[in-house]
């Protein structure tokens, strides 16, 4: 079986005693989380402004507020 695309076969979504809410915990693929992958906001904004943290891809925003520039801390 393939594993889940969110949780990438762990079973948790990366916080202490969660369960991922896309494989519910079994750590296969549903389609919950392809349709997700497919569909998905880019959450590169929350992270680290380069790579989406949910299809690992480079970031894909579409915003007029476009994080793509990374300003470094003063």
């Amino acid at each position: 079986m393939k594993t889940c695309e969110i949780c990438g076969g762990l079973g948790s979504s990366g916080t202490p005693n969660t369960i991922c809410p896309f494989c519910s915990g079994t750590k296969e693929s549903t389609s919950a989380s392809k349709g997700f992958i497919e569909h998905h906001i880019c959450g590169c904004n929350n992270t680290d402004r380069r790579n989406c943290p949910w299809c690992k891809k480079p970031c894909h925003h579409d915003a007029s507020l476009n994080p793509r520039i990374l300003i470094s801390p003063i």
